[in-house]
């Protein structure tokens, strides 16, 4: 006889009043939207029910029933009990990334707007083609001898279209390293949108190069965290490159850093990407050391949650064919589970404009080596490299917590800024715990919207 028990850790949201979401944060992803009647079938298996047992309460029903506990069992949320009453397995946990190198590439120091929040200490300097076509041959090195089955490019600065002519060369080279190694590539341009060259849209293009472009309000909210050097507004000229780049068929994906100064306006953001339907990402300010002067740039953890509230209620407005899973908690993406919630100190390398390497953007002045090291991933891993991105089973406040597989224990940079330790939670931690039910209901309604029908 088969005994059925319900995994305690699974988290139920209602969705309305017809269904609910289920799921599993010690599973591998994923929610299952079901009606009341299969939620019924959820909540009739406790921790030792039989399928005698389930079936009794569904009288004329059994075949259902049966399909549903069995779709249940398949995404972890009940499981048969073994005989000896040993709880099942808990799920895949996988470490960041794993077949994709990622690599930054800080092509230019120079800008031409003074985003209070940035961490770059900008200066007129910018990479030349030798240093950035030996970075480009050892990032694509260590993808092969570390056999990864992609690179993946970030071109980066500062504004890196100021350097447009070499980001082209840069990825005509990576272009040709990659395939004679049988690498697949994948390239994002990170801009501030004020003016794109034409020439460098119709590449990027024509060689399947993202573009991101950092929006952080719209009008003067905008214009008054990301002013121009001379501190003029900057709004005007970049939703007309993001309209320029939809009209020519390469979308932009945006990028929104939110503050204690421009939260307020969040909701506003979503919506302008959501009547263009746009892909956005929701990044919360780090604190670093050329933003010390700017104190309001800072949140508390109560003006996230009430700034993201209104945002979500846009989406739920207005809902897209994508998923939101994996934009709209910063780092506490609900993509998959992991240990660590990024690349850092393991498939994540940073070059800046002289070559020398980092492991994180946001430190990108503690150099471990530089690029005349044909492996950067042997410099990134290295013990002794400054950043340490510790597995969230070992850090403090995290080794409990349901939720730990999915924010990882957050930025390990900010969360060592904000307490001096590697080894504890996220700050922000309580941010992700009120928004992950949150985010769940509104992908369980984006599913109901556009996916075949639930249980």
């Amino acid at each position: 006889m088969t005994s059925w028990a319900r995994n305690q850790e699974a988290v139920a949201v209602r969705i309305d009043d017809w269904h609910w979401v289920l799921f599993n944060p010690l599973g591998g992803g994923g929610v299952t939207v079901v009606n009341e009647a299969a939620y019924g079938v959820f909540c009739s298996i406790g921790q030792s029910t039989t399928t005698e047992e389930v079936l009794a309460r569904w009288p004329g029903q059994e075949p259902e029933a049966i399909a549903v506990a069995e779709h249940l069992a398949g995404r972890g949320l009940i499981y048969a009990k073994p005989a000896d009453g040993v709880r099942g397995p808990a799920g895949r946990v996988s470490q960041a990334g794993g077949r994709v190198l990622t690599a930054w590439l800080h092509v230019t120091n120079d800008c031409n707007l003074r985003c209070p929040y940035c961490y770059v200490s900008k200066s007129r300097e910018s990479m030349d083609e030798p240093t950035g076509r030996q970075a480009i041959r050892a990032v694509v090195n260590s993808a092969a001898v570390h056999r990864y089955q992609a690179v993946k490019l970030k071109y980066a600065g500062g504004e890196a279209s100021l350097n447009h002519r070499l980001v082209a060369g840069l990825h005509e080279l990576a272009r040709e390293l990659t395939t004679e190694l049988g690498l697949g590539l994948w390239a994002t341009l990170l801009s501030n949108g004020v003016a794109l060259p034409p020439a460098l849209v119709r590449i990027l293009k024509a060689e399947g190069i993202r573009v991101m472009i950092s929006l952080d309000g719209i009008g003067d909210v905008h214009d008054d965290i990301r002013p121009t050097v001379g501190g003029r507004p900057s709004f005007r000229n970049v939703r007309r490159t993001i309209d320029q780049l939809v009209e020519q068929g390469h979308p932009p994906h945006l990028s929104v850093t939110i503050t204690g100064r421009n939260a307020r306006g969040l909701a506003d953001v979503v919506r302008f990407a959501l009547e263009r339907d746009l892909t956005f990402s929701f990044n919360f300010f780090r604190d670093n050391d050329q933003a010390a002067g700017s104190p309001d740039l800072s949140f508390d953890n109560e003006l996230m949650i009430s700034a993201l509230r209104p945002a979500f209620g846009v989406i739920e407005e207005m809902l897209p064919p994508w998923s939101v899973l994996g934009s709209v908690l910063d780092r506490g993406q609900l993509l998959r589970p992991q240990q660590q919630c990024c690349g850092v100190g393991q498939d994540y390398v940073v070059i800046d404009q002289r070559g020398r390497i980092a492991q994180c953007h946001m430190e990108i002045g503690r150099a471990v080596g530089d690029v005349r090291h044909d492996d950067p991933l042997v410099l990134i891993r290295d013990s002794a490299a400054p950043i340490k991105s510790v597995p969230v089973e070992e850090k403090e406040g995290c080794r409990e917590c349901n939720w730990r597989h999915w924010c990882s224990g957050g930025c390990p940079v900010a969360t060592f800024r904000a307490t001096g330790r590697w080894d504890i939670k996220s700050p922000n931690c309580s941010i992700y715990k009120t928004i992950y039910p949150e985010a769940l209901r509104l992908e369980g309604l984006r599913l109901l919207k556009y996916c075949k029908p639930c249980l």
